[in-house]
């Protein structure tokens, strides 16, 4: 995700570490197709969301999530939602000592697969657990690529074409 993102969910996580709480208001607010597209729209002036944020029962007994979505109403960025709800999560990961990792292969794999790969992404980032986001791409024709905090393992039939072409253009060049 932004840096903007990235900023704002952890500076939440510090004051407010409870995801359950956040996941439960920001589906409300998310929920509502009508109560969302009011609360993104810059037509809509922020003392009425500021207004509409305040009665809303499920924001009740959440005081500091209040003051969070209307900090995000002001500066006109409610619609960033989404995706602090994303980094969030890592934050909410990384403090346990996990890491959330993409997976991206032409065909699911297998629970012993996974737990071979979380075993050996344990070992080589130092981490506890692996939390694992899984993504079919039939396109890839075979292999996998994983990105796990900012590192991508390319290990794809598609990633091995590519570098091949590359040395041969290099050859070809020289």
């Amino acid at each position: 995700m932004s840096e903007l993102t990235r900023r704002y969910a952890q500076a939440l996580y510090q004051v407010c570490p409870d995801e359950d709480g956040l996941r439960e208001t920001a589906g409300a607010l998310m929920g509502d197709a009508a109560l969302w597209e009011a609360l993104t729209s810059p037509a809509v002036e922020p003392e009425a969301k500021g207004r509409v944020l305040a009665r809303l029962p499920a924001l009740d007994g959440h005081g500091l999530l209040l003051r969070f979505y209307r900090l995000q109403d002001i500066k006109g960025r409610m619609a960033l939602l989404p995706a602090i709800l994303e980094d969030f999560h890592g934050a909410a990961l990384a403090d346990r000592g996990c890491a959330r990792c993409v997976l991206t292969c032409a065909r699911a794999p297998g629970e012993e697969e996974l737990n071979k790969l979380r075993a050996a992404l344990c070992r080589l980032h130092h981490k506890k657990d692996n939390q694992f986001d899984i993504r079919v791409e039939p396109a890839m024709l075979g292999g996998f690529t994983l990105d796990i905090e900012g590192v991508t393992y390319d290990k794809s039939v598609r990633g091995a074409l590519r570098r091949l072409e590359r040395q041969l253009e290099e050859r070809r060049m020289a």
